[in-house]
């Protein structure tokens, strides 16, 4: 199955480099992606590393490569394949892992084949209020959830919820955007529509922040010992 669109192991790295470029990554979302680029020689840009694998490489939980997988998937950097066993109970195997070439605006022909709209300062003005990323809005979370909504208010509102629902407890503002991270892709796991995505999305925050409190008091306690 060849599912790799690089020609060469310069074009990979080229653009492994540009994505790292383009996104604000955490270091083990860039260690990661590393681990994929090394192990994607053989079939350029193609990787079969178990996350089991990967997360003895790099010394994580398999729970945090999945994390960090998805991640790097819902940003357009990598695309996971599921691969099932040909023979027997056809159960899935390792995935696939296809690293992707960065996306470039194309323009065509048709593009030009009527008169632009004019705009004036307004419209523009109100355009940029639409994509423009909030600065009070984690890098990472917005790089998400923008990649499922494009709509800036929406992503706002999920912030919001995630800022006040974490305010009484001193976490730093990556723990916070961790923490809505995690939340979000439990809400996206969902088989079932949800009625209220917002308010299961607070729900996972309060359960997982009150979790992260009580480690954190436990790790504090046992460290002064």
């Amino acid at each position: 199955m060849n599912e790799n669109t690089f020609k060469s192991i310069e074009e990979l790295n080229a653009a492994v480099r540009e994505h790292r470029d383009r996104h604000v990554l955490s270091a083990t979302e860039r260690t990661v992606l590393d681990i994929l680029s090394q192990y994607s020689c053989k079939t350029i840009g193609e990787s079969f590393l178990a996350k089991s694998t990967i997360a003895e490489l790099i010394g994580k939980s398999r729970r945090t490569v999945i994390r960090v997988c998805n991640r790097l998937e819902a940003l357009g950097i990598i695309r996971q394949v599921k691969r099932m066993r040909q023979t027997g109970d056809r159960r899935q195997t390792s995935n696939l892992i296809v690293i992707l070439p960065v996306k470039t605006a194309v323009v065509t022909p048709a593009c030009h084949s009527e008169e632009a709209p004019q705009l004036n300062s307004k419209s523009i003005n109100n355009a940029k209020e639409r994509t423009a990323k909030p600065a009070w809005i984690a890098q990472s979370f917005f790089d998400l959830v923008s990649a499922h909504h494009s709509d800036v208010k929406t992503i706002e509102e999920y912030w919001r919820a995630a800022y006040a629902t974490t305010y009484a407890y001193n976490f730093t503002s990556a723990t916070k955007a961790e923490i809505a991270i995690d939340a979000f892709y439990a809400m996206k796991a969902k088989r079932k529509k949800l009625r209220k995505p917002i308010a299961f999305f607070v729900g996972v925050i309060k359960r997982q922040a009150k979790k992260r409190y009580v480690t954190e008091m436990f790790n504090d306690y046992y460290s002064f010992e």
